[in-house]
Formats: C-alpha cells, structure tokens, sequence
C-alpha cells in the first residue's frame, strides 16, 4: 500500500509542521466536564467548537475541577480543503490514533479503512483498503486530521471525546443510560434503538435525574455513576409526539440521521430545566430485552454467560476495545463483577409511561425500604 501517493498528503504539510492560519480569528469556548476530565476546545471560523457544544452543552462547567486531568484541544480547517486538524494540549495526552479506534470500529461502513505508517515522520493514518490516495484519518502524538469528505456525520466530535474518554482509566464507559431515582443512580443498557432514550426521557419527564443518554461512566472503585450528558437525538417516533410542543419550545438543532431521516438534537437541561443531577452512587441496571404489550421485569445474575446481551454495552464505547482479544475480555470481566453487585433484571418494554412507571415503581419501592 503506497501511502506516499495520498493526493491529500500536500494538503496535510500544515498540520505536520504545525502551522496555523495566524490570519484567523479563533474562538475559546466553555470549559467542559466529561466523567472525570476537563476539556476546552478553541477553533477557528470552522463550525467544530459551534457542533460540539449543540451536543455537549449540558456537560458545561464554570472552570475545570481542580486535581481532574485536563485536555485543550484546538481546531483548524486546513485552507482549501476538507481536513480538520484537533492539535491536544495537555500534561499526558493519549494517542489520538489509538484512542479514535473506538469510534472508529463503531462505524461497521468503515471497515475498508486500514492503518498504515505515513510518509511524515511519526504520523500514522486510516486509508482506503482500494484506495490508499483517500484517508479518513491521519494523525501523530498530539494532532489529528480528520477528512471531512469521507467521515460520517459527528464523527470528529467523537474522535475527540475518545481522546478525553482515554485520559481516564478509572472511568468505565457503557453505551447506555444513566439516571437517578431517591437518591440512587441506575443503568438502562442495550443495543442501538432498542428504546433506551424513549424511556430514560419519560423518566425525566415524571422529574427524575438524567445522567446520560447514549453513554454511562461509571467510577469503577467507588461504584459512581457519572453524568455524562450528550444532547438526545429524538427521532420520529409516535411515542414522542407528548414532546413535541415542549421541542418547539426551546433551542433545538435538526440533523440528518439513518436512511436520510430527520433527528432533533436537544438539551435536556433545556427540555426539562432541573433534571440534570451530580453523580450518584449506582444501585440499578436495566438490561433491554424486547418489547411487549406491558412492561415486565425479571431479575437477572450477571455472568460470562450473558456476553450476547451484554457486548454491544462493551464492544461500542470502551475506548480501545477490539485491539487484543486477552484485553477485552478482561474488561468484559469487570463489567460483569461490575454488575454483580448491583441489582440487575431484565425488562421488556410496554409503553414509555408505563416502562418508565415499573422502573420508577421498583426503585423508589428498594430504596425506601433499605
């Protein structure tokens, strides 16, 4: 694979020696709190620091929180092209490369992408398996370029929260979500669309603590769950439409989603002013199993044995799972210990009212009599 013809590898020489457009105003935006990290990205006239905090906003901060690790990150739109250059700032910055391989395996499409040593000296890079002119990513110990052209939607956002993800290693990542009832944090955990942001929304709605919608952290020692809260992606759904005057009525952003259908990014400290909460100790996890006419709740062992239900809950958010097969399955383990000493069960969607009512019912019921 000839990686010395990438026609973009001109394009790139900015970025490799570290050259900014000094002819550029850039902006510093809010600092931010993601789990136990503090992140403030600066850009130019690009649109990266405005998308990032559509998505983030609640996760804003007044300051960084003292004796967190901390990561600047600064943004550039490389002239006359379609690279996005993340340049990292901070005591100890993780690998860019290595840390995007999370989101990067996510993305099933992209399977045609293979790393591959580039022709600058330290810098690696993502090309095309039958076309090693196109990148979709190329980066050294501190910088990342991302071609705009061939990477899905949101996919540099979360290529930098990767990175913020992998400053932490006493913070276990889920794809799940996480919310508070009487004082006690709990898991909503399954595969994609399979009713996780419909319920936790009704759980707020009854005034309830959102925590986090598409990815739960979890303090692995002390058994804290974090909030980590991206803004909702609500999708066309008739279980949703009690939302939709609520929608209109506050700042909302609407994006392109699957098969060309329409989402609607939105806030919840804007939805529902009041529900975001501080981190709670986690007591509860819920596990996804289909639908039925009413919401049933069955409790469940967490074992080795339950990898089917429980790896898409690993395998999409743990930054750097998939790299050896010894490692992931160790962090497999910890999820499971992780599980077995809270309560766990199983639940089968009805309705979101009366979803978020068995759950609402269950905790309030456990924690009161304990």
């Amino acid at each position: 694979m000839d990686v010395a013809t990438c026609t973009d590898w001109p394009q790139l020489a900015p970025a490799a020696m570290g050259v900014r457009d000094a002819s550029t105003s850039r902006r510093t935006g809010p600092w931010f709190r993601l789990g136990d990290a503090s992140l403030r990205v600066d850009a130019d006239g690009c649109s990266f620091l405005d998308e990032f905090e559509t998505r983030y906003r609640d996760c804003i901060v007044a300051q960084p929180s003292p004796g967190l690790p901390g990561l600047r990150c600064s943004a550039t739109r490389l002239p006359g092209s379609s690279l996005l250059c993340l340049s990292f700032d901070g005591l100890e910055v993780p690998d860019p490369l290595r840390a995007t391989g999370t989101p990067f395996r996510m993305l099933r499409h992209l399977a045609s992408y293979a790393e591959t040593q580039g022709p600058y000296a330290g810098w690696r890079m993502l090309v095309h398996r039958d076309d090693p002119r196109r990148f979709l990513l190329a980066g050294d110990k501190r910088r990342l370029v991302v071609d705009l052209d061939f990477a899905p939607p949101e996919f540099a956002i979360d290529c930098l929260v990767a990175v913020v993800q992998s400053l932490q290693p006493e913070v276990l990542f889920l794809h799940g979500a996480s919310f508070g009832i009487a004082g006690a944090g709990a898991l909503l955990i399954g595969c994609g669309k399979a009713g996780k942001s419909t319920t936790a929304l009704e759980l707020v709605a009854r005034g309830h603590a959102f925590l986090g919608d598409d990815v739960a952290a979890i303090r692995i020692r002390s058994r804290e769950v974090l909030p980590f809260r991206k803004a909702v992606s609500v999708r066309p759904d008739p279980c949703m439409q009690s939302l939709d005057a609520r929608l209109r009525s506050v700042r909302h952003t609407v994006v392109g989603g699957d098969k060309g259908t329409l989402r609607t990014l939105v806030s919840i400290g804007d939805l529902f002013p009041g529900s975001t909460g501080s981190e709670l100790p986690l007591r509860f996890a819920f596990v996804l199993d289909g639908f039925a006419a009413s919401a049933a709740l069955t409790p469940f062992e967490p074992s080795i044995a339950e990898n089917r239900s429980l790896k898409a809950v690993v395998s999409e958010s743990i930054p750097s799972w998939g790299l050896s097969a010894g490692r992931d399955l160790m962090k497999f383990l910890i999820v499971v210990d992780l599980l077995a000493d809270i309560k766990c069960y199983r639940i089968k969607l009805g309705s979101p009212e009366d979803s978020a009512a068995a759950i609402e019912g269950l905790m309030e019921t456990t924690c009161g009599s304990t």
